[in-house]
């Protein structure tokens, strides 16, 4: 089938738009008058979202990986017409504000319909000219019976499967359940089709628009030895988006805003708390918040293995520990105060300082900044700040990152 023009593509995506047929779940329906054009609605998170794709982008599933193999397969895919699917996920991307990391999950989710769960080596070359059609530099590496597809990003990961070819670093996004470890030797395709592609970004700088699911909350904590109730909603759809979400850098998982629904149940009761109180006696009443409304309990006795967490899920689980906490202070300290921070990071610990020049109690200088320790962690229930956090008194730590 002839390569279809973009125009084309955006005049039979406004017929399918006005046809507005369409089925919930894994399964497609041909779209009547729409030449070969299939479109299914996709559970993805807690928001359905319709996608448009022509059968005929399908690919034979190379059994045997090689560097033959490959390239025999992605040729294939430049004669088929792969930009129908493409256009929706784009539409999505740019609907739904997805980041990069959620845009691939978004094609990967669509693609295994496609397939209908099949052919896993195709759906995986199917992936990786999505995302060069999409401007990224995508790299296929494979061994055995097995492709994966690699795109270079400048970002920090951890128990993520690198690359480094060319003097630049791909990550392993076939790799992120982390079900291929292994021994074997890895095979890297040399063609490179978009080698100036942007690199991909893994942060979320901002919730993508889903669908909202409010889960109310109640909350207790001690100020200054005075038992103070809340009552809060936060969004699952926003647990569920970090449930596998791969392990980033710490300084991310601060940066990561609250959602809406939390941002519009938990700040204004918390801005009641703070009015009448002085600078000193807010960060203490924002301190006693994260120290005593949740319980502590180490990621590894909780989950079995590491997972920091961005502010909305401490709400969604009932553990938390000292990296989760500092989160949360430090997106309740940059939305209701916007005082200047500091990421502390010791060798077994995450904390916070807050820039001050009349609090009293522990600090040190910064770039001209003289910061003062407010722990988000313990003690429980203390409402006590200038404290280096008890037991690191003497020990060194790291400035990781800075909010001013």
């Amino acid at each position: 089938m002839p390569q279809l023009t973009m125009k084309t593509i955006c005049c039979k995506l406004l017929l399918l738009a006005a046809l507005g047929v369409g089925l919930s779940g894994a399964d497609a329906h041909r779209l009547g008058n729409s030449a070969n054009y299939y479109r299914f609605d996709l559970n993805f998170y807690a928001q359905s979202v319709p996608m448009v794709y022509d059968p005929d982008m399908v690919i034979p599933n190379p059994y045997e990986p090689s560097a033959e193999s490959l390239r025999s397969a992605y040729r294939a895919l430049q004669s088929r017409p792969t930009r129908v699917l493409l256009s929706s996920l784009l539409e999505a991307k740019e609907k739904y504000q997805l980041n990069d990391y959620l845009f691939f999950k978004l094609a990967k989710e669509s693609l295994r319909i496609v397939y209908q769960d099949k052919a896993r080596n195709a759906q995986e070359i199917s992936l990786y000219n999505l995302l060069v059609q999409a401007g990224f530099d995508a790299r296929l590496t494979y061994r055995a019976d097995q492709v994966f597809v690699n795109v270079y990003t400048r970002e920090d990961l951890f128990e993520v499967p690198i690359i480094d070819t060319g003097g630049r670093p791909y990550a392993n996004l076939s790799c992120l359940d982390g079900k291929c470890n292994g021994r074997q030797r890895l095979y890297i395709f040399q063609d490179q089709p978009n080698p100036q592609g942007r690199s991909f970004g893994f942060q979320l700088r901002s919730w993508p628009k889903f669908a909202a699911q409010p889960i109310q909350k109640k909350l207790r904590f001690k100020y200054h030895g005075v038992a103070q109730e809340m009552d809060v909603s936060y969004d699952r759809t926003m647990v569920e988006i970090m449930n596998d979400y791969p392990f980033i850098h710490e300084y991310c998982y601060l940066e990561t805003p609250l959602s809406p629904t939390l941002q519009n149940s938990l700040l204004p009761q918390l801005r009641r708390f703070l009015e009448p109180l002085d600078q000193q006696q807010r960060l203490e009443l924002l301190a006693s918040f994260t120290r005593s409304a949740f319980d502590y309990k180490e990621d590894n006795e909780y989950f079995g293995r590491s997972k920091p967490m961005v502010p909305e899920e401490l709400f969604g689980y009932s553990y938390s520990d000292c990296e989760d906490r500092a989160a949360l202070f430090f997106a309740l300290v940059r939305d209701l105060l916007n005082v200047p921070m500091a990421v502390i990071a010791y060798e077994d610990h995450l904390t916070i300082a807050v820039g001050s020049a009349t609090i009293p109690g522990d600090s040190f200088q910064y770039q001209g900044q003289r910061y003062v320790f407010c722990d988000p962690t313990g003690p429980k229930d203390s409402s006590r700040i200038g404290q280096i956090p008890p037991g690191y008194e003497h020990k060194n730590f790291q400035i990781i990152g800075t909010y001013k």
